[in-house]
C-alpha cells in the first residue's frame, strides 16, 4: 500500500520569514533596553553612596535605552552633572563614591537574560 505525500510552499513567505523575524528581534531588543532604563535608573538614585546637599547629582543620574545602529542596542548610565566623574573617580581629596560602574553590574546580566530569553523563544 503506497502512501501519498505532497509538499507545497509559497516562495515569497518563505523569503519574508526572515525579514519578519529580523523586524521582530529589533524590536524586542530595542523594548528590552528601553524596558531596564527605568529600573536602573531608579535603583542608581536611590543607592547612590553620597550624602546630598543640593540634590543635583542624584537627580541627574539617568539611564536611557538607545538603539546605536541596526544590530547594536545600549543601556546608557550616567550622570548630567559635571562634577559626577569625581563622584564615580574620586579625587585627591575624596574617596570616590561609584554608582555607575555598580548599575552595571546589576543591569547588565539583567539585559543580557532578557534578551537569552527573547532569543529562546524564537
Amino acid at each position: 500500500m503506497a502512501t501519498e505525500f505532497s509538499f507545497s510552499f509559497n516562495a515569497e513567505q518563505l523569503k519574508e520569514g526572515p525579514k519578519r523575524l529580523d523586524r521582530d528581534l529589533e524590536r524586542a531588543m530595542y523594548a528590552t533596553v528601553r524596558f531596564h532604563d527605568a529600573g536602573a535608573e531608579a535603583w542608581m538614585k536611590h543607592n547612590a553612596p553620597w550624602k546630598d546637599r543640593t540634590t543635583n547629582a542624584r537627580n541627574g543620574l539617568f539611564a536611557k535605552g538607545v538603539k546605536i545602529s541596526k544590530k547594536v542596542y545600549a543601556l546608557i548610565l550616567a550622570h548630567s552633572v559635571t562634577y559626577g566623574i569625581y563622584l564615580e573617580l574620586g579625587t585627591r581629596y575624596m574617596r570616590k563614591r561609584p554608582i555607575i560602574v555598580p548599575a552595571l553590574h546589576l543591569y547588565g546580566p539583567k539585559v543580557m537574560r532578557t534578551f537569552n530569553k527573547i532569543l529562546d523563544r524564537l
